[in-house]
């Protein structure tokens, strides 16, 4: 029951304006002849009609003024009964072509249920869609990460094939960790290396000493055994120096193995990964398939519903895509994957090429070093020559002064 607001003295009255449409209505409806003879009686009632007409007519402008504050702006009635009747008549007219579609179908001897399941198929055939158009962009991602997993795979491997190979050419140098215990010169622990152990390097010094103080010897004997001795102390330095640089050479050759193992932790762990991207992307591209599958069934499903000649109004696949369109989704979708298929082919010769010149780089570098370690094991047969010469003449010169 619609119960309308009216304004009074102490605030808003529903059950005054109940009252008033009842005595309104009563007003309207009663009909029956006035069977009271005073006039005064009905003139009063008259009276009291009209003032009760006036009250709400009082009352209904103060609930349109309200009505019009509190929608924030002008109010037409009639507008608003003319939509509403529009909006009934379009529902009216939507319902009889609806019952009129299902009268068709019932009298072509179908199940008016069919128009359901061809909407609900419809709505299935669209999230297969969306779906398979989600599982291409998650497919395209995954390639992406396996490629360059695949890239940084190479790199390792190239570097781990970098070090095996400076590793197998490098020479083998037999070096003997010599440490230099206090009162021993390199010089006196290089000749015991090498079975020359009845000189003395200390004693020889001091010798040497000696006779450059000599008075019996020439100058030019006396040059001679300073320079001798002169020399003697630049070979102890220079072994000396060759014997740190040998150290450092040997830290160093840790250093690559630790690195080398280190890469191939590195590169089994990006082989695991590269192992989960590849089945990731297998269950993706088998997912696709399936959904591939799902939505040419629903289109033959469609197409055998087209051949028993019945159409939908609106909203179905026959009318989104057409024979055409489905034909050209097809060659577009073949175009696609020779595209993709070219571009990786031109993507694996290029990364051939990077490592080609890698390659080519790396025996550069192989062979510059090996150049350069001959050049240093020739200067170490020179000098160990030189000395071994001094070593000689010196003890020549020794006992034939004693």
């Amino acid at each position: 029951v619609y119960l309308q607001v009216i304004e009074t003295f102490y605030g808003y009255d529903e059950e005054a304006s109940a009252d008033s449409d009842g005595s309104t209505l009563s007003f309207h409806t009663d009909r029956t002849p006035d069977t009271e003879p005073d006039e005064l009686c009905v003139r009063e009632e008259a009276e009291l009609r009209y003032r009760q007409l006036t009250q709400e007519y009082q009352a209904l402008q103060r609930a349109y003024a309200l009505l019009t504050e509190t929608s924030g702006g002008s109010y037409d009635p009639e507008k608003e009964i003319k939509t509403r009747e529009q909006l009934l008549m379009e529902i009216s007219r939507y319902q009889s072509r609806v019952a009129d579609l299902e009268s068709a179908l019932t009298q072509q001897g179908l199940d008016v249920q069919w128009v359901e399941e061809k909407q609900s198929l419809y709505q299935r055939n669209q999230e297969l869609v969306e779906k398979l158009r989600q599982m291409e962009g998650e497919e395209l991602r995954l390639k992406s990460d396996i490629q360059d997993v695949k890239d940084q795979n190479e790199l390792l491997e190239f570097r781990i094939l970098e070090l095996e190979e400076r590793e197998r050419r490098s020479p083998g140098m037999n070096f003997h960790q010599l440490h230099f215990p206090e009162g021993l010169s390199p010089l006196q622990i290089y000749c015991e290396a090498e079975g020359v152990t009845d000189i003395v390097i200390s004693e020889l010094m001091k010798k040497l000493d000696i006779l450059g103080d000599n008075a019996n010897l020439s100058n030019e004997e006396q040059v001679v055994v300073i320079h001798a001795r002169t020399v003697l102390t630049l070979a102890e330095k220079w072994l000396e120096s060759i014997e740190v640089m040998k150290s450092a050479l040997q830290q160093k050759m840790l250093d690559i193995e630790s690195e080398k193992d280190l890469f191939s932790k590195q590169k089994g762990y990006l082989d695991e990964e590269l192992d989960y991207r590849k089945q990731s992307m297998d269950q993706a591209h088998k997912r696709i398939l399936e959904l591939e599958a799902m939505l040419f069934e629903a289109l033959q499903q469609e197409q055998e519903s087209r051949r028993a000649g019945l159409k939908m109004e609106e909203g179905g696949l026959s009318v989104t895509l057409s024979e055409d369109e489905k034909e050209e989704l097809r060659r577009a979708m073949d175009q696609w994957k020779r595209s993709v298929m070219c571009e990786l082919r031109e993507r694996d010769a290029q990364i051939l090429r990077e490592r080609m010149e890698l390659l080519q780089l790396t025996q550069q570098r192989n062979k510059d070093l090996e150049e350069f370690i001959e050049a240093q094991k020739r200067q170490i047969k020179e000098l160990e020559e030189k000395f071994l010469f001094l070593f000689l003449f010196f003890s020549l010169a020794f006992i034939l002064w004693s």
